[in-house]
């Protein structure tokens, strides 16, 4: 999310968008005929500042869609206490039109696709720490070792998700932070409004749309009309004109109003990584917990005396493996307090700019509202106005 407010970001120098989505052909040996690669092209306003941060050169660079999971998956293995922005989704969901054509190569679906890459890039770019990833950077610049650097760097958190998996779900909240419980409780209840939000527009659209493509039957019924009397034909036939209209402008509308719900579904989306987030906060906390319970006597003391018998060399490897034991729980508690630190701050941050994202998504779905709805009662009107004029 955006950390401006405390630190300058590279978005705050730089303008980062994908300019194109274009469409290429694999080689014959493929399966699948065709791919999309996404033109990013970054402007950095200031050379000098660009110098001063040790910053390669930015200019174009062309992505496929796996190279951004590619680059996701490497933050969120990084960067564990950050709200990691989401992607937008890989196949069409919350479809107001059943019949819509589901193959990623759709052109519509393309571009609504680039726009959500560029504000996945812009997100990233917004945030203080990711923002200034070396593989990122090299991810925005035409570099094709950008992926060497996409390397495991938290073995600890994928270790301990193997064991937390079989834990009862009683023991994995047994003195858990009431914080992350919250978090998971709002991004749980979060998830589900906004599913039945999406749902319940998808079901609102397709019957909008189904009831202002009767208007174009109307609009034949009226210009055959206009045909049959002539005394009423032009009235008849301009208000055939405006049925017609109501009909042909029901799917760009609804098309426009899509790209309103594709930043619903990026919060939507956005739910996931919290889900994520607070995970990772459960392994480390599990993990620090298995060390504080395990018996320091029981567990490390007195093991290499029974080994080797009560000599002063065994009385010593008891020591250090007792010291090794204690500097590995003082190591631990130091990464959870750490990321415990950092995560909250980073959370903070996510709620600040999802408030301002959803109300603006609010405001520009009224404004959206009511100038459809402005549109819609001037055709009326003018419908009105055709038929007073018969009389």
């Amino acid at each position: 999310m955006d950390n401006s407010t405390e630190s300058e970001t590279l978005l705050d120098h730089a303008n980062i968008s994908i300019t194109e989505a274009d469409k290429r052909m694999n080689s014959a040996l493929s399966l699948k005929e065709y791919y999309t690669v996404y033109i990013i092209e970054t402007k950095i306003d200031s050379v000098t500042w660009a110098e001063t941060k040790g910053m390669q050169k930015l200019s174009l660079a062309t992505r496929r869609y796996t190279d951004f999971v590619t680059l996701h998956n490497h933050l969120g293995d990084k960067y564990p206490w950050v709200v990691i922005p989401p992607l937008p989704e890989k196949k069409q969901s919350f479809m107001w039109n059943t019949e819509a054509v589901s193959d990623t190569m759709d052109p519509d679906f393309v571009d609504r696709r680039r726009a959500g890459l560029e504000s996945f890039l812009k997100r990233i770019a917004g945030h203080s720490e990711i923002g200034y990833d070396e593989c990122f950077l090299k991810f925005l610049g035409e570099c094709d070792n950008w992926m060497d650097l996409t390397k495991s760097h938290n073995n600890i958190l994928k270790d301990t998700e193997l064991t937390i998996k079989t834990m009862n779900a009683s023991l994995r909240s047994r003195n858990s932070d009431k914080r992350f419980e919250a978090i998971k409780t709002y991004s749980n209840k979060l998830q589900g409004s906004l599913n039945k939000i999406l749902a319940y527009r998808a079901k609102q659209a397709e019957r909008l749309y189904n009831v202002d493509m009767i208007h174009l039957h109307y609009g034949r019924i009226f210009s055959e009309l206009s045909a049959v009397d002539n005394d009423i034909g032009d009235a008849v036939q301009r208000t055939g004109h405006y049925m017609d209209s109501i009909a042909s402008a029901i799917s760009p509308a609804l098309e426009d109003e899509e790209v309103i719900m594709d930043q619903l579904k990026e919060y939507l989306a956005f739910t996931n990584s919290l889900h994520i987030f607070v995970k990772n906060h459960d392994l480390l906390h599990y993990n620090l917990n298995q060390l504080n319970n395990m018996s320091n006597t029981k567990e490390t003391s007195g093991i290499m005396s029974r080994l080797f018998g009560y000599t002063a060399a065994a009385v010593d490897r008891d020591t250090a493996a007792i010291e090794a034991f204690e500097n590995k729980k003082i190591e631990a508690k130091a990464n959870y307090s750490k990321f415990v630190e950092k995560s909250l701050e980073n959370y903070k941050e996510f709620e600040r700019q999802k408030d301002l994202d959803l109300m603006n998504i609010l405001k520009d779905y009224v404004a959206f509202q009511t100038k459809y709805a402005q549109k819609g009662l001037q055709t009326w009107k003018n419908i009105l106005h055709s038929i007073q004029s018969i009389e």
